[in-house]
Order: C-alpha cells, then structure tokens, then sequence
C-alpha cells in the first residue's frame, strides 16, 4: 500500500510501518493509532479505506485535523487532575505538535543554521563537520564527517568580493609594453 508517496508492505504491524515516515517513531505510531482508533496489532493489510483515508488525512495536516472528543473520567477512577498551571496532560501529546517529512527536515536545518549564525559550540561543530553532542572524536568521527560535509561548503569563511579596489595585477609582457609606449 502507498501512503503519500511512501510505500508501506501489506504483512508488516502498522505500527511499525508507520516508521517509515521520518519523524514518527513507534511510539508517536502508537498514540496515531490511539487518536484515530485502530487497533495497535493491525497489519497494513487489513486496514479499511475509512482508516486508510484518516490517517492520510492526519499525517499530510496533523495541525488542522480533528482532536477526538474528550471522554469524561470520574476521580474515583484515579484520573489525574490538571497540573498547577491549569494545563492538562493533553500539552505533552507530541501529536499536537507533529512535524514529518519535509517540514521536520527545514525545521531541524533551521535550528542547525541559527546555532551556526550565532556561534555556539553547536554551530561550530556542525560546520566543522565534527560530532556535535561529546562524541569521542579520535577514532569514529568518520559518519559526522561524512554527513556534515555537504553542509559545510555552503558557508565557507571566504571572502568572495575584495574588500578594496586595488588594481589588478598585469603580466610582465603588458607592463613591459606599457612602459615602452611612453
């Protein structure tokens, strides 16, 4: 089965398929599979076009899709009252704020790029190509260098206009001639 442009095999656990977007883990898979009411041992395959059509719509606008009604728990129960600030549990939900694909990469380079313009440790490390997070640096560095390396030569610390106007240096044959001319 496709799903935007990703093709998920039909004997797999959805909840595991669903890795295959980036940024959804099993268990971000496993609260999707909560929030749009599927079982969480359902294969690709036995998913209804309903549900197919659901969580397509979730995952291409998860901002704009509709939160399932609350359902009402009494305190006996054990539930939990809401937090000092008057928030519930509902604010920690990741799938409230859901980035995948394209928009999580531009997101993630965005805060790659500002630490780089402000200059932290961070920035430097990514634009030198090295292990940003205390990685051991003397034997395995190799996979930072191998993916921070594309990056790096789009902010070279070049300068590529002169910073003055100084005249352009000429071969000895045009001086010589110059200098016969007069």
């Amino acid at each position: 089965m496709h799903l935007l442009g990703h093709h998920l095999p039909e004997h797999k656990a959805l909840k595991v398929a669903l890795t295959a977007f980036y940024g959804v883990n099993q268990a971000v898979a496993a609260r999707l599979l909560a929030r749009l009411q599927i079982p969480e041992r359902a294969r690709v395959s036995s998913l209804t076009e309903t549900q197919v059509t659901a969580l397509s719509a979730y995952l291409s606008s998860p901002a704009t899709s509709a939160r399932p009604a609350a359902t009402p728990v009494s305190v006996e129960s054990g539930a939990q009252a809401p937090n000092a600030r008057g928030k519930g549990k509902e604010d920690s939900d990741p799938l409230n704020t859901l980035l995948i694909e394209t928009d999580l990469r531009r997101q993630r380079q965005a805060d790659i790029l500002h630490h780089r313009q402000i200059g932290t440790y961070r920035g430097r490390r990514h634009a030198m190509g090295l292990p940003v997070r205390g990685q051991n640096t003397r034997n395995n560095a190799a996979t930072a260098k191998k993916l921070n390396s594309v990056n790096r030569k789009a902010f070279s610390t070049q300068i590529s206009a002169p910073l003055f106007n100084a005249p352009v240096p000429q071969p000895p044959s045009n001086i010589l001639r110059l200098l016969g001319r007069q």
